[in-house]
């Protein structure tokens, strides 16, 4: 590749000196102008022979080079065409699975809609039972707090009522019983043993 580059800037160089050769002649006046109209053609045909060998080595030369250098190219610009393509192709799937998407997302957003509802009324059943059970255990608590009270203040009652009967039935035996009455209380109680 190297070598068809040095060889291109070569072919450049003879082309430029090729060119600056005939301003130089022009410049030299009308003499020059004389003699190159004097010129035989012989000297014309050498010079087209000469043109030609130059560029037949040249071209002979270059060949390998430039069909190298054309066919790396030409490569280098179907891998292009190539990947392009495939970009493309890739590019256009792309662009039809967003477009599938997008169609699915309206459908997709109402589905997350109804599947939300479904969990908050899920949720609230749920909240709903736990407070149930909540208050059902506050009022069986308060049931058996009133039960214990009940209790606790019939027992206080019978047991002051109790302590009455009994301070009025002592009263009432003092009173009331003599002496014989208090003996045969006393003998029944030892003869029920």
């Amino acid at each position: 590749m190297k070598k068809a580059i040095l060889i291109l800037f070569s072919l450049m160089a003879i082309f430029l000196l090729a060119a600056v050769a005939p301003a130089q002649e022009h410049a030299e006046g009308e003499a020059a102008a004389e003699e190159h109209a004097a010129e035989s053609p012989l000297t014309v045909v050498f010079r087209w022979v000469n043109f030609a060998i130059l560029f037949g080595a040249l071209g002979y030369l270059l060949r390998k080079p430039a069909r190298e250098f054309f066919e790396g190219r030409s490569r280098d610009i179907t891998s292009g065409l190539e990947r392009a393509s495939q970009a493309q192709q890739t590019a256009e799937q792309r662009i039809i699975d967003i477009e599938k998407r997008l169609g699915r997302l309206s459908v997709d957003i109402a589905a997350l809609k109804t599947e939300a509802e479904q969990e908050s009324a899920v949720e609230r059943e749920k909240v709903i039972a736990e407070a149930k059970l909540e208050v059902e255990r506050v009022v069986e608590q308060s049931r058996q707090e009133v039960q214990r009270f009940a209790r606790t203040a019939e027992r206080e009652i019978k047991e002051s009522l109790a302590e009455l009967v009994v301070d009025k039935a002592g009263n009432a035996l003092r009173t009331e019983m003599t002496e014989d009455d208090q003996k045969r209380v006393i003998i029944r109680f030892i003869e029920k043993l």
